[in-house]
């Protein structure tokens, strides 16, 4: 998956939230308001070429809307992630959390409890 810089999760993430809208609709809810209208045009037509963003036709104008759901960027996100910084093992990541005290024991067996179960699930 293609990375985003932070204000084009920004912009996704207001597609996500909002839903649709034309760039006009986008720039209200943007949160940088000096960002020129033609710059925010831009960057989702980046968001569009690299397929996070769509667009159905109203005339002269778009209608932009999330290509991506949110869950599914987050999957690519954190396998980036996994293979740039633990050598693409998620034990390591675990393993990380558990050192960390971000991941208490407690949670970690009910994490072992919801792998099995969702295995059986798919047995």
């Amino acid at each position: 998956m293609k990375k985003l810089t932070q204000k084009e999760e920004e912009i996704l993430s207001l597609f996500w939230e909002k839903g649709p809208m034309f760039v006009k609709e986008l720039k209200e809810f943007y949160t940088d308001k000096k960002l020129h209208y033609n710059t925010l045009s831009t960057m989702v037509r980046a968001l569009e070429e690299k397929g996070f963003v769509s667009h159905e036709q109203f005339g002269n104008t778009h209608r932009y809307f999330a290509a991506v759901s949110k869950e599914e960027y987050s999957k690519g996100t954190l396998g980036n992630v996994v293979k740039k910084y633990f050598n693409n093992s998620y034990k390591s990541v675990v393993s990380l959390l558990v050192e960390e005290e971000n991941l208490s024991v407690e949670d970690l067996k009910k994490l072992i409890a919801e792998i099995e179960q969702n295995k059986n699930q798919k047995s």
